[in-house]
């Protein structure tokens, strides 16, 4: 375990140096020239009389790729990011309460770090294995340093539910009383025909006998630490009453997703994903269920539907599969619910939503990897990326053009058409792929608060039903595209074009002139959205840089009321990578 633990702690240790100066919190000063890779030395000297050395390469958006095992502190190589957090906490601006915080979340995200190495697999290894099951040995979200906090996970929670340890586990169900549950599906998917689907009829019906009027009452899945840590303890007052009840576990398993509260079917593959509430808080938020957009989803799902089977480029062209999320239950707390004022996460304590698996839409001879798994890295040091190339039988080039192509038109489509800006990170994007690695398509979920719109009319909206249009979020276009800019372009793109340098040579450069000419291509194809596209700015010069470990380190809306009261994450501005190529070659 000691080897695992100083090799997670290093490998967190150096994306903090790099992502926190990226967002300018940490201030190195070169110390040398670059050498024939780009690497060149730095020095960092802290408030506390620190001083670290390391060497990285500069990419688009100003980013750092910090050399793996490079970093020095005082001499001595960097293994612990606690000990850099806590020589640089003036630069952070981490004292007392949020300093202990920071350094708890920080020593769970390295645990499960470590969990995650002990269990590692190679590139090949994970490409090979199932959709679901790859997502345990993912390293989490790539800009955001404390990724695996998980506050409120005990060990024993971790050992059980955090997707790193590779476990299933069966899910509880409660019947909670009509008063408080609301149930909603796409049309011709009655509660009834979800629950024998996800169920059984025989399991249907043997907890329907734990009611004396099960007619009065509305069936809902809970994940097990949510049934133990809050709804035992918020809902005391109704499970004694008798408005929630318990009324049996599922026969089938589950397997944790990356975010915790989504999990997989690992009994039935026909069976859907279930998003549960967990009031963990982990990335920025408390995982809970929002009650407006559980309900919301279902309509959703079948507006995007319905544009996206209008839409032959969609449909035809490039297949961008929507993975829809068909049925959701929401429960409001009769006392908290009441309760205006509280902060979110006391209105988002129990509810469920039904999603539909990538596994069921998969053709023969198809595979299904999330975009999260391609900067993976294996114990060989072989990515996943460099790794579906060079099986595909294609060149760097043309499967790299595919690969965009396929993710980013639809993505542009979707956003300059018809005013959808999805939340397009890694985890909710799915690349599907031939049994050589060639790309075929992709496909998106995410869509209870994954979706907004812009805040202008237009006629796609007029399809778009009455409870989705009053609890989606509009904004102006400058920032509906940051959908594509924070989560796509400097989300993955500068990642993954530092991976394919490393690994195979492939020009940083010729990467993102590829970018620009799939963008360029499609603003000449679409006249009628020029406009729309210019408001975006999609080739301005520069453009805000969107900053999320210094929301997460100024600890500030944890707490809030309104979860999309937001934290300004944005902070300075960085060179737009599609506005033009870098003269040194970075972009």
């Amino acid at each position: 375990m000691t080897g695992t633990w100083r090799e997670a702690g290093s490998l967190v240790a150096h994306k903090a140096l790099g992502e926190l100066s990226y967002e300018g919190l940490l201030r190195p000063e070169p110390e040398g020239e670059p050498d024939e890779r780009g690497h060149r030395p730095w020095r960092l000297d802290l408030a506390s009389g620190a001083v670290y050395r390391f060497s990285a390469r500069r990419g688009a958006f100003d980013s750092w790729s910090v050399l793996a095992g490079s970093a020095t502190r005082d001499g001595e190589p960097v293994d612990d990011p606690r000990t850099l957090l806590l020589d640089a906490r003036a630069e952070l601006g981490l004292t007392g309460l949020r300093l202990a915080d920071v350094l708890s979340e920080l020593t769970s995200t390295v645990a499960n770090e470590a969990a995650r190495l002990d269990r590692a697999v190679t590139a090949a290894e994970l490409v090979d294995i199932d959709y679901d099951s790859a997502d345990s040995h993912l390293t989490g979200h790539p800009r955001i340093l404390v990724n695996k906090g998980r506050v409120g996970f005990s060990a024993t929670d971790r050992a059980r539910y955090a997707p790193e340890s590779g476990t299933t586990f069966a899910l509880p169900w409660l019947a909670v009383h009509r008063d408080h549950a609301t149930f909603r599906g796409v049309e011709g998917l009655s509660a009834d025909e979800l629950l024998t689907e996800e169920l059984g009829p025989e399991l249907l019906a043997a907890f329907r006998a734990k009611l004396d009027n099960p007619d009065d009452y509305v069936l809902v899945p809970v994940h097990p630490w949510q049934l133990d840590d809050v709804i035992g303890v918020l809902y005391a007052a109704e499970i004694a009453m008798g408005s929630v009840v318990l009324v049996g576990e599922s026969t089938d398993h589950y397997r944790p997703h990356q975010t915790v509260r989504t999990l997989a079917n690992a009994t039935d593959a026909v069976r859907r994903d279930v998003k549960t509430a967990v009031s963990v808080r982990n990335t920025l938020v408390y995982r809970g269920l929002a009650a407006a957009a559980t309900l919301a989803a279902p309509e959703v799902t079948t507006w995007l539907r319905r544009v996206h089977e209008s839409d032959p480029l969609l449909r035809d062209e490039y297949r961008f599969d929507l993975l829809g999320e068909v049925a959701s239950v929401s429960v409001r707390h009769p006392v908290f619910g009441a309760v205006d004022e509280l902060p979110y996460r006391f209105h988002e304590t129990l509810g469920a939503l039904w999603r539909e698996p990538i596994r069921t839409t998969l053709e023969p001879g198809e595979r299904a990897l999330s975009f999260a798994a391609l900067p993976y890295r294996g114990p060989d040091g072989v990515s996943v990326i460099s790794y579906l190339i060079e099986s595909s039988g294609l060149s760097a080039d043309e499967w790299l053009g595919q690969l965009l192509d396929l993710v980013l038109t639809p993505l542009l489509h979707w956003l300059l058409e018809y005013g959808v800006g999805f939340c397009p990170h890694g985890q909710n994007l799915i690349l599907i792929t031939d049994e050589d690695g060639v790309p075929l398509r992709v496909a998106i979920k995410d869509f209870a608060q994954g979706v907004d719109l812009l805040d202008e009319e237009l006629p796609a909206y007029a399809l778009l039903g009455a409870e989705a249009n009053a609890d989606m979020l509009r904004w102006p276009a400058h920032l509906l595209v940051q959908s594509l800019f924070s989560s796509v372009f400097a989300g993955q793109l500068r990642f993954i074009a530092e991976i394919l340098y490393d690994d195979l040579d492939y020009p940083r450069a010729r990467l993102w002139e590829q970018v620009r000419a799939i963008v360029g291509r499609y603003r000449d194809a679409h006249p009628s959205s020029a406009a729309r596209f210019d408001a975006c700015g999609l080739f301005a010069p520069d453009l805000e840089r969107v900053c999320l470990n210094r929301e997460h380190l100024a600890g500030e809306g944890f707490d809030k009321v309104d979860r999309d009261d937001e934290f300004d994450v944005r902070s300075g501005r960085a060179p737009n990578p599609l506005a033009s190529a870098d003269p040194e070659g970075a972009w």
